[in-house]
Parts: structure tokens; C-alpha cells; sequence
């Protein structure tokens, strides 16, 4: 009995202190290429407020179409660009999306914002 208990309790402070080195191991294991999330990038709200912006600006795109305010043809090259900023965005968060990615796509929503603005407000006649 007595060596049954002993080499019970050997193995379980065994595996206790192994757990905590393996863990270590493995979180040291991952991939450069594959790494954590904001680990050198922005943070979850600054991703969350990037397709806030880009929802809203496919929004405010289809109203002005609908009333008028905008070309179909003005609406489509507005709608390309939406499309085109999110797959970048879809691209780049595949892999974790650094700093340089985000201000690369934070400067491409707000001037898809401002082509928005001046489209709406240009007044050339091309309503059709």
C-alpha cells in the first residue's frame, strides 16, 4: 500500500511541475509570422471604429443614391473603392493586421469620406 501511495504521489508532482513548462514552451512555439493579437498593431476598438466608418460609408453611399443626390455611375466608383478598402482589410487581418496596414486603411476610409462629401455636394448635373 504504502509504495503504491508513494508512486502516486511522485507521479502527480511530477506532472505538476511539468504543466507549467510545457505551457511556456508552447506559448513560445508560435509562428513570427502568426502573432498574437495586437501584438505591434492596433487595438480591437480601433479595428471596431475602421468598419464602423466603412459600414456607414457604404450607408450613406446607397441613400444618396436613392435620393437622387448622387449618379448611379458617381455611386458605383464610390461602391468599388468601399469593396476594395474591405478586401484589403480582410487581407491584411488574415495574418494580424500591424500599425503600418491600419493607418494604410484608416487614411484610404477617410478619403473614400471626403470623395463621399465632395461627390454629394458637387452640383454637376450628372444625376442620371
Amino acid at each position: 500500500m504504502r509504495k503504491i501511495f508513494l508512486s502516486v504521489a511522485l507521479a502527480t508532482a511530477t506532472i505538476a511541475t511539468a504543466a507549467p513548462a510545457v505551457a511556456e514552451a508552447q506559448s513560445h512555439a508560435r509562428s513570427p509570422h502568426r502573432p498574437m493579437w495586437n501584438q505591434h498593431g492596433p487595438t480591437r476598438p480601433q479595428i471596431a471604429n475602421l468598419l464602423r466608418d466603412l459600414n456607414r460609408a457604404e450607408n450613406g453611399i446607397q441613400r444618396a443614391q436613392q435620393r437622387r443626390i448622387i449618379s448611379a455611375r458617381e455611386a458605383r466608383g464610390l461602391r468599388n473603392q468601399a469593396r476594395q478598402i474591405r478586401q484589403r482589410l480582410n487581407m491584411a487581418s488574415r495574418n494580424g493586421i500591424n500599425n503600418r496596414e491600419f493607418g494604410m486603411l484608416r487614411s484610404q476610409v477617410n478619403r473614400l469620406e471626403q470623395r463621399i462629401r465632395m461627390e454629394r455636394r458637387d452640383r454637376d448635373g450628372r444625376r442620371n
